[in-house]
């Protein structure tokens, strides 16, 4: 995690040096929907069912040039899961808070789109495990791959859509149990 973290801080610090230079960094606000699963591994679970959560936050973008940028975000997250039908998982519900930090590069493709990669480091800061028996064991961090598309209007607002997936399990102790989904954006660059 330490190197992680490290490797954030000089991306962030060489994309804010350059970026100073060239007097191209624009701070913004985003908020939008998310809608994500959990993989189940080999375990059988019965009617999973994903619920519509949220996430808002910062963004800030450094244009290193016309068609290349990095932009970092800052976000609060909020997902549920459900477990409903015959199986013996019925009625459990699983409530995720996160906090993410996506550093993603931005290509664009042509004026306004562009095509959004990149790693985000997540921390869990709550969880709920309702109507189920013992404890969940969430891993309190992980690393997620992002990718999608942005489109940027000349007034500053923007629209996003996204892929996330994690690369390590939700649980520890547990193989299989992956978290992945798409989230929906939209936010104003100042």
């Amino acid at each position: 995690m330490k190197k992680v973290v490290l490797a954030v801080v000089t991306v962030l610090s060489f994309a804010f040096a350059n970026a100073q230079e060239s007097k191209a960094v624009k701070f913004g606000v985003k908020a939008g929907a998310n809608y994500g699963w959990l993989a189940t591994g080999a375990a059988p679970v019965y009617d999973l069912r994903p619920e519509v959560g949220y996430h808002a936050g910062l963004v800030a973008e450094f244009k290193m040039c016309e068609k290349f940028s990095f932009q970092a975000e800052a976000l609060y997250s909020h997902s549920e899961y459900s477990f409903d039908g015959n199986g013996n998982t019925s009625g459990t519900k699983i409530e995720l808070n996160q906090v993410a930090v996506p550093v993603l590069a931005k290509f664009y493709l042509v004026k306004g789109l562009s095509l959004e990669l990149g790693p985000q480091a997540t921390v869990i800061v709550d969880s709920k495990l309702t109507n189920a028996e013992g404890s969940a064991n969430f891993r309190k961090y992980n690393i997620d791959g992002v990718s999608g598309l942005a489109y940027d209007f000349k007034s500053g607002t923007f629209i996003q859509a996204r892929y996330t997936y994690s690369f390590l399990n939700l649980q520890n102790g547990a193989a299989g149990n992956n978290q992945f989904g798409i989230q929906a954006s939209v936010g104003y660059k100042f």
